[in-house]
């Protein structure tokens, strides 16, 4: 697929896609893979990613996703992709930065 690997803060996620059992998308702290079910509609698929990326993004931060749970993760995760597809200019804005 699109791509197969992420870096943040001097590390290297790899990025599997396969289907997953019972989910769109799993981050796997412990090995830093990311595994991401193909079979997705494009909207959910962006909506996944954005969800895995915050997983990433609290764990190499050492922030404590449990104290702010699944749910409200994957809520507040998920609404860059509400916020960037209602919004062209300011995603086109944001894809020039760099």
């Amino acid at each position: 697929m699109g791509f197969r690997k992420i870096n943040y803060k001097g590390k290297i996620i790899k990025v599997i896609w396969k289907s997953c059992t019972d989910c769109y998308g799993m981050y796997d702290s412990n090995s830093r893979t990311l595994t991401i079910h193909p079979e997705q509609s494009n909207y959910n698929l962006a909506k996944t990613i954005y969800h895995e990326l915050w997983h990433i993004i609290c764990d190499l931060n050492e922030v404590d996703i449990n104290k702010i749970g699944e749910e409200k993760t994957a809520k507040l995760s998920e609404q860059y992709v509400n916020l960037l597809k209602n919004n062209k200019r300011l995603k086109n804005f944001l894809n020039e930065l760099y």
